[in-house]
């Protein structure tokens, strides 16, 4: 299943999308993305529930 994450649905004024797979390496890019672009630093499993809070499953991310 592919999934398309967009950093300004995740409260960012930023064009950033980033899609693919859902595997937690997909899910790790943008967690990097958020560190490098705009200085915080979530944990993976912070970005995890910000994606299942927006409607995707946990079950669905590929290891």
């Amino acid at each position: 299943m592919t999934l398309k994450l967009r950093c300004k649905d995740y409260g960012f004024e930023c064009e950033y999308i980033l899609e693919g797979e859902k595997t937690l390496e997909m899910i790790e890019k943008f967690r990097n993305h958020f560190e490098e672009e705009h200085g915080i630093d979530y944990t993976i499993e912070a970005v995890i529930q910000m994606i299942t809070n927006r409607g995707h499953s946990l079950e669905s991310i590929k290891k």
